[in-house]
């Protein structure tokens, strides 16, 4: 089944009760529907901070994230608390240091008596701080707390300005250091003319600046008359906020021209010319450091031209200073901070008539990318600028063309450059636009161009596509180089307004260029660049050749299908052979995306090679030449739901050995788990397995369901078939093997269970009185939703004293938690589970599954938790339930009334 995520509005509404009622696992289930939400994380912190040992642990943890990650007063307060109540004192001073250097002492009662204590017991003389009006406080002299202040972190100001359509200027702005006050912001002219900026109302919460308000500020058109633009806008610093400067008569003067449109094309092809980097920088002194350690290495540059652009680490001007003194960079530093844009320009200025490469100061260079580049750039007169793949490059990342892949070191970015050149040499493609993080640009191109437009872009993004769509206009290409890859981490310059400044330049972009956004939408959808990251994933995977391959084939739907062939991968790992995994490619809307799905190739991790996806039947011959490439020596059969059929018979093409590994009931019924509804509206339950015909009327009377569009007896042929050629046949239990042989007579299966139920055990009696029943897993239809929800129901009507946990997520949460008897924690990680079921101190385990399964790692979860279970008598369930005596079995369609009783009454015989 294909269970749809919760909506947000979910999270919310679970985060707005858990507030209401100060409760735990309301803010969880909030955490978990909303990951990622440092505001929901810090509203658990905090009432976790008044907890147990493990509450404040837990507490710890989500503060440090949301410190680390937001450099919030707040968090910071609450590490320091989480850490003294765990005794970690200098912890303790170590996240109270953070929060007295850069950002204004809190209003807080008590708040000085704390950082006494804390800077007491961490062997300071006292502590200081700033309030926000600027004024020092503190106590003691010597060792202080807080000291040295982070001027430049206290008093700078963030936030985002843009022009308005009445002609005004409108925008947001806050003081990180002091956020609940108005910040003092600056309006300048050309002329130097000034005007303090007013404020007005709090903007709502943005999930770029979650934690933080934003003092929304609107600069009337009045204002602005008789002022000479540019307009700056600035904090006590003078740096200036996002958006700024701004030129509304700049921007107006530029005739729109359509971005698909192109200049006449270029005839000669230019001599080639000296190479010199350019490298603006501003913050992230070990990312720096990293860079122009990379650059160094690479021969063939005439110089490195590194840009300060008044960056507000004193460590990292310092550094950039001894490389200049010694000879290794041309250094060039701006007074005031003028943004990426800007401190190109001055880097272009200084390499005049130079091919330049241009880098962001967080990328790693591998030696070999520029010589590929420069090859790209002349081999074809058109060509202006030249961008190689990398982890995070927009149009060009890989292996994921989404984005966010993981930064690799610089030895895997050298290996992974060497690659891209074996695999693609120096072929390349034609793109709409570079990408800014790594280009080679060629002089002529630049010197017919020009610089980049920071009027118009202030701070950056989109400038480059302003550059790139200027070039094209006067009859440039811009070239992907297929064999060439740079590691680029990513928005180490960035603070909170990136993103409104990219949607801010983005609707400049359109507005200058109309048609912009569809020329690379259309790009994206057709993917020319998917061949060249196959054939780099093809590569990374022939490169670690030499081990005998085994093939498993499975869904992507996870589950316990999901985590058996993990387990049955690093089985075959510690044997000595390479496993590769032949999954279902998730797709973006599965819900609405029929089967089936292409087939994509991985060693265990689809997104390390998510270009190796095959679309069946078409595509089948290269996946069969690739896996013969990689020496696929035998073919293990767990699952196909969602595959194309054509998956079923790979092994005989590979001419190997096929095993089949039975999760379910696939083999012979079309539903999968053997359930029917004797009405369309009824309840689902168990068939009872009847003959064919029976089976034809079960799939006739209700469709839905039906993972497989093929008759019950051709379902039935093929699998006897399958069964009959296997090398070896694998279930998890003895009841499904009865199963398998009571339709496949004949068919002798190997029981391998997919855990150990004779390691000790001993779950404990649940309690007499109220009781707290947890039911583990993923609870859909064939789980026993229904069952469930009604022994719920009859709960509340009969006032039994019994509650329902479902320890994760279910195919209608509202529904259950609607019944005012059943809390729903949401899906939880792997290996969550039991520090999850823990947390709720339940009495027993009730797994309402309605259909035979043929293992349940929920029953093993039950039993580690030291839970007695309650199950049907049917299945692998029962079987196992049996053999332990952890626990009751029931007959399957007990009235939910009798359910009931036994949960709250049952106590077990012995134990």
């Amino acid at each position: 089944m294909k269970l749809k995520p919760p909506p947000r509005s979910d999270a919310a509404a679970a985060w707005k009760r858990g507030l209401d009622e100060a409760s735990i696992p309301w803010l969880e289930r909030a955490a978990r529907l909303a990951p990622g939400d440092p505001r929901i994380t810090l509203d658990l912190a905090r009432l976790r901070l008044s907890g147990g040992a493990r509450d404040i642990a837990a507490a710890e943890v989500d503060f440090e994230r949301v410190a680390q990650r937001y450099d919030s007063a707040a968090a910071w307060l609450g590490l320091a608390m989480a850490k003294l109540r765990q005794g970690d004192a200098r912890g303790a001073a170590a996240a109270l240091n953070c929060l007295l250097a850069r950002h204004c002492l809190p209003d807080e009662p008590g708040f000085a008596a704390l950082a006494g204590q804390i800077a007491a017991a961490a062997g300071y003389d006292g502590f200081c701080g700033l309030d926000a009006e600027g004024e020092l406080h503190g106590l003691g002299e010597g060792r202080l707390l807080g000291a040295p202040l982070d001027q430049a972190a206290l008093m700078r100001v963030e936030g985002l300005a843009a022009l308005a359509g009445d002609g005004g200027i409108s925008g947001w702005a806050f003081r990180p250091a002091a956020p609940e006050s108005p910040p003092r912001l600056t309006l300048r002219d050309a002329a130097g003319h000034r005007r303090a900026v007013k404020f007005g109302k709090i903007l709502p919460a943005d999930d770029d600046v979650p934690l933080l308000p934003r003092h929304g500020f609107k600069i009337a058109p009045r204002t602005l008359a008789g002022l000479t633009p540019p307009f700056t806008l600035s904090g006590p610093d003078g740096s200036h906020i996002a958006g700024s400067p701004l030129d509304p008569g700049a921007l107006a003067a530029i005739t729109p021209r359509p971005a698909a449109q192109r200049g006449r094309g270029r005839a000669r092809l230019p001599a080639r010319r000296e190479i010199s980097a350019v490298i603006p920088a501003y913050r992230g002194l070990e990312e720096t450091k990293a860079c122009l350690e990379s650059v160094f290495a690479v021969a063939g540059l005439a110089r490195v031209i590194v840009v300060d652009d008044a960056s507000p680490e004193p460590e990292l001007a310092a550094w950039l200073d001894g490389l200049a003194a010694a000879g290794r960079v041309v250094l060039r530093r701006h007074e005031t901070n003028q943004g990426f844009p800007a401190a190109v320009n001055t880097g272009l200025a200084t390499a005049a008539g130079d091919d330049v490469l241009l880098l962001n100061s967080d990328i790693l260079l591998p030696p070999g990318a520029v010589k590929t580049m420069r090859a790209v750039a002349y081999a074809d007169a058109a060509t202006g600028s030249v961008t190689p793949f990398a982890n995070e490059a927009s149009i060009l990342s890989y292996p994921d063309p989404r984005g966010g892949n993981p930064m690799p070191s610089l030895a895997d970015a050298v290996a992974l450059d060497a690659l891209a050149r074996r695999s693609n040499g120096s072929r390349s493609l034609e793109i709409p636009t570079g990408v800014g993080f790594c280009m080679y640009l060629r002089h002529d191109c630049l010197r017919t161009v020009g610089g980049l437009r920071p009027g118009i872009f202030a701070q950056g993004y989109g400038e480059e596509n302003d550059w790139c769509l200027r070039a094209r206009h006067k009859g440039f290409r811009h070239q992907a180089a297929l064999g060439a890859y740079v590691a680029h981490a990513g928005g180490v310059s960035f603070r909170a307004a990136a993103h409104g400044l990219t949607l801010r330049n983005l609707g400049i972009l359109e507005r200058l260029y109309p048609g912009y956004h569809e020329l690379v939408r259309c790009f994206i959808a057709a993917d020319p660049l998917r061949p060249a990251r196959a054939k780099l994933d093809a590569a990374r995977l022939r490169a670690e050749a030499g081990r005998e391959s085994v093939l498993l084939i499975s869904h992507s739907h996870g589950g316990g299908v999901a985590r058996q062939v993990e387990a049955d991968m690093a089985a075959r790992r510690a044997q000595g052979l390479r496993p590769l995994l032949l999954l279902t490619q998730f797709p973006n809307d599965p819900l609405n995306t029929p089967y089936p799905w292409p087939a994509l190739l991985s060693e265990g991790s689809p997104k390390d090679t998510p270009n190796l996806a095959y679309a069946l039947p078409r595509e089948r011959p290269a996946l069969l030449r690739l896996l013969k490439t990689l020496g696929v020596q035998r073919v293990i059969l767990h699952h196909t739901l969602g595959h194309h059929p054509g998956v079923r018979t790979l092994a005989k093409a590979l001419s190997v050995p096929q095993e089949i590994v039975v999760h379910d009931y696939a083999s012979f019924c079309p539903r999968v788990n053997l359930l029917t509804r004797p009405e369309p509206d009824a309840p689902p339950r168990y068939c009872g397995e009847p003959d064919v015909r029976g089976c034809i009327t079960c799939c006739a009377r209700d469709p839905t369901g039906i993972y497989e569009a093929r008759g019950v007896p051709a379902l039935l042929k093929r699998s006897a078939a399958e069964f009959a050629g296997a090398a070896r046949i694998t279930v998890p239990s003895a009841d499904a093997a009865k199963r398998i042989a009571r339709h496949f007579p004949g068919v002798v299966a190997r029981v391998v269970p997919w855990e150990d139920d004779s390691l000790p055990a001993r779950p404990r009696p649940p309690g007499t009185g109220a009781r707290r029943i947890i039911v583990i897993g993923g609870i859909g239809p064939a789980k026993g939703f229904e069952l469930l929800t009604a022994c719920a129901e009859d709960a509340a009507a009969r006032g039994l004293a019994l509650e329902f946990i479902v320890a994760g997520g279910s195919a209608d949460d509202e529904r259950l938690l609607a019944t005012g008897r059943i809390f729903v924690t949401g899906h939880y990680q792997e290996g969550e589970a039991q520090s999850l079921i823990a947390g709720f101190a339940p009495d027993l385990a009730f797994l309402p599954s309605i259909w035979p399964e043929t293992w349940c790692f929920a029953l093993g979860e039950a039993w580690r938790a030291g839970l007695y279970a309650v199950t049907f008598d049917l299945g692998a369930q029962a079987e196992r339930l049996r053999a332990s005596g952890r626990g009751l079995t029931l007959p399957l369609g007990l009235p939910v009334q009798r359910i009931n009783d036994i949960l709250l009454n049952w106590m077990p015989t012995h134990g």
